[in-house]
This record gives C-alpha cells, sequence and structure tokens, in this order.
C-alpha cells in the first residue's frame, strides 16, 4: 500500500501557500486605491483656511468719485490671488459700487443678495435695480420694493481711504439667506 500521508503533506502545502499567496496579494491590491486617497486628504487646497483676514484691494483715487454721492461703478482686481500651489496676479474678481460723501466712501457688492444677478445703478431714479425679480434698493443699499424676494439689502464691504486712495475689502457673500455670511 502506497503511502499517501507525504503526497497529503504536500497538497496541503501547496494549498496554504496559495491561499496566503492569494490573501497578500487581495491586501496589496487593497492597499493602491487607499494609498491613492492619500493626496487628496492631505491636499491643502481642501484644508480649512480658518478666519483667514480678507486683504485690502486698492480701488480708486478718492478725487475720482463724485462728492454729491452719485454710484460709480469699479472692477475688482485682486492683486494677488494664492490656491494651494500657484499664485496669480491681477485676476478679476468681481464689481462695486462706490459712493463718497466727503471724505467718507461706502462700498456695495454689485451682486443681488437674492441670487446674484448684476445690480445696475439708475440715474434717472437715482437708486439700484435688479432686473431679475425687479427689485429696487435705495442709495444706503436698503430694500425699497415692497414684497422683494431679497431676504436683505445690497452687501456692504469695509472701506478705507489712505493717502487719497480709496481701498475696500472684496467679498462675495452667500445669496439668498438673510444674514450676510462670507463665501
Amino acid at each position: 500500500m502506497p503511502d499517501n500521508t507525504s503526497s497529503e503533506e504536500s497538497n496541503d502545502g501547496r494549498r496554504k501557500f496559495i491561499v496566503t499567496s492569494t490573501i497578500a496579494a487581495s491586501a496589496a491590491c487593497a492597499l493602491f486605491p487607499l494609498a491613492s486617497g492619500i493626496p487628496s486628504v492631505m491636499d491643502p487646497a481642501t484644508k480649512e483656511t480658518g478666519t483667514a483676514e480678507v486683504p485690502w484691494t486698492k480701488i480708486t483715487r478718492l478725487n475720482t468719485l463724485p462728492e454729491n454721492g452719485t454710484p460709480t461703478k469699479f472692477e475688482v482686481i485682486l492683486a494677488k490671488v494664492r490656491d494651494a500651489w500657484t499664485t496669480y496676479t491681477n485676476i478679476p474678481a468681481g464689481a462695486v459700487y462706490l459712493a463718497r460723501n466727503g471724505k467718507e466712501v461706502t462700498a456695495f457688492n454689485l451682486k443681488c443678495p437674492h441670487l446674484g444677478c448684476a445690480i445696475d445703478y439708475r440715474k434717472n431714479t437715482n437708486d439700484y435695480f435688479c432686473p431679475c425679480h425687479n427689485s429696487t434698493f435705495a442709495l444706503d443699499g436698503s430694500v425699497t420694493t415692497e414684497n422683494s424676494p431679497s431676504p436683505r439689502g445690497m452687501d456692504t464691504m469695509d472701506t478705507k481711504v489712505e493717502d487719497g486712495t480709496v481701498w475696500i475689502r472684496f467679498q462675495h457673500f452667500r445669496p439668498n439667506i438673510s444674514e450676510k455670511v462670507p463665501i
């Protein structure tokens, strides 16, 4: 009678080797997708920036604004915009209306707080107008249309005048909510 013990042991050894190597290969294959996800978790573009201060942006000279408070529209060009790895210069970011009262300047974001449409200044009626929902805003930015869908008045921004130059802290705000929340 032949001895099958060594043959069975040999087959058991092969089975164990195949099972172990299959498990090891599967585990190694599972690590690749996991490892590829690590850079996206570590990516600085996805990290919270915290309460980073909004930089001051130069807009115009004070003497270019009418002294009677008539709003004037200006494009906002950010001197530097930095993403995770690259710094861009002179990037258009939006537009504002500036209104001068003596040496004080008020800045209103051009975007409507309702849905972000561009607000126009109407010289003939001396008010602001949103053509998307036919709402009007007073020169102080308050809503003047009865039953306006705009949840708040026009969004203002911090301004300062230094050495005859008007500076603002340009921001966009979350639309269609009653609070003025920066984006």
